[in-house]
């Protein structure tokens, strides 16, 4: 879910089409399957799109076998585990999961702001055929819901709603929905929200420090 993430270390500035593959693996789940691992030889115009998946699954290896990962992930289920929801809260360690990738997400979008104003103008530059014609070369599910879901992806841009405590909160409960659990209830989002506060005020409080070891994790 950090899906910002993968666009600030390793954008290129040149192809919007690159960069909607960074994040293309984890939109495009339930739609289509290993996205940009076909051969894209006789298709160059879409290149860029399989070679932006192809970084993202790298991107994923190199960051889901990091210590920063397992820190910050550990971090943040400690806490959860120990938080009085109220009612049954399920899989606290897959919301400690989720929680840290949006953590970062919210980190770059409050303290580097230029990042996530110069993503979204890149996802809205790209035209729907290209996405539709990658889509149907890996003979994708549902493809005109899918291009629905990608065009209300960019223009809510609500990753850019992140530093508002309650729509964090409620898009971290749509996720949890989206993966088929119970969204949260009012008074758990507020749970939650005090949460973030502990995080940030506590073990994320150094925001440099936390974005330089991010960036860190793919100079090896």
């Amino acid at each position: 879910m950090n899906y910002l993430s993968h666009y600030y270390v390793h954008q290129k500035n040149t192809s919007p089409l690159y960069s909607l593959g960074l994040i293309f693996p984890d939109i495009s789940r339930g739609f289509v399957k290993n996205p940009g691992k076909l051969n894209t030889v006789h298709y160059q115009e879409l290149a860029p799109l399989a070679e932006g998946c192809l970084q993202h699954y790298e991107a994923d290896k190199q960051f889901h076998s990091s210590e920063f990962f397992d820190w910050g992930t550990k971090t943040c289920i400690e806490l959860l585990k120990n938080t009085p929801f109220e009612g049954s809260v399920d899989r606290r360690w897959f919301m400690g999961h989720v929680l840290f990738e949006m953590l970062v997400d919210r980190i770059l979008i409050r303290h580097k702001p230029k990042v996530g104003a110069d993503f979204y103008s890149e996802l809205r530059g790209i035209e729907h055929q290209m996405v539709k014609s990658f889509l149907e070369l890996h003979e994708a599910r549902e493809i005109e819901k899918f291009l629905k879901y990608f065009e209300h992806f960019r223009s809510a841009a609500y990753i850019q709603n992140y530093p508002d405590n309650n729509l964090f909160a409620f898009s971290f409960s749509k996720i949890m929905r989206k993966v088929g659990l119970d969204e949260l209830s009012l008074t758990n989002k507020i749970i939650l929200q005090e949460c973030v506060l502990a995080l940030e005020e506590g073990a994320f409080k150094n925001v440099q420090q936390l974005l330089f070891e991010l960036k860190e994790i793919f100079k090896k």
